[in-house]
């Protein structure tokens, strides 16, 4: 008999593990609270990485929208620079241009501007000149008449100097 109840008390112990075995054991209430404190922590970290993620991805459109800006910049810079080595290579033959006029444009004596005097014939040789009336000399309150500064050809030598001043400058600017 001691044999039937050994037997007997092996095959109830079996019997509860295979019924603990089936039966869904609970789990303690401190497991449970940490369980649910971590799906917490977990929720957060996945709303601060769709946080990271949005930011991410506004960061990437402005960098493409700033790249495509600096490539417009570069070409528009390119362009500014072939249009300044162009206006500098105009502006030296302008400059040449206008040396070679300073140097052609020479001032010319007044006195060869004056129209010629008609030579006096026989007739009006030999007749004595009537004494000529001298014109009245201007008094201080009388006024001088505006005389040029510059005869033209002077005047256009000054201008083409002051031209190649000009260029100068503005290729030194």
């Amino acid at each position: 008999m001691a044999q039937g109840r050994q037997q007997n008390n092996g095959s109830r112990q079996r019997c509860a593990q295979s019924a603990a075995a089936k039966a869904p054991a609970e789990p303690p209430k401190a497991v449970c609270a940490q369980l649910e404190q971590m799906n917490r922590k977990l929720a957060a970290a996945s709303a601060e990485i769709l946080r990271y993620q949005t930011r991410l991805f506004a960061c990437e459109r402005q960098m493409a929208a700033l790249r495509q800006e600096n490539a417009q910049l570069e070409a528009a810079c390119e362009q500014a620079r072939q249009e300044a080595e162009c206006a500098g290579a105009h502006a030296e033959q302008l400059r040449q241009e206008l040396a070679r006029h300073a140097e052609a444009v020479r001032p010319v004596p007044v006195a060869a501007h004056t129209p010629p005097q008609p030579e006096p014939s026989a007739a009006q040789s030999q007749r004595p000149e009537p004494e000529a009336e001298q014109p009245p000399q201007p008094g201080p309150e009388a006024p001088q008449p505006a005389q040029p500064d510059w005869k033209p050809q002077t005047r256009l030598e000054h201008l083409s100097v002051e031209l190649m001043n000009w260029f100068d400058d503005m290729m030194g600017a």
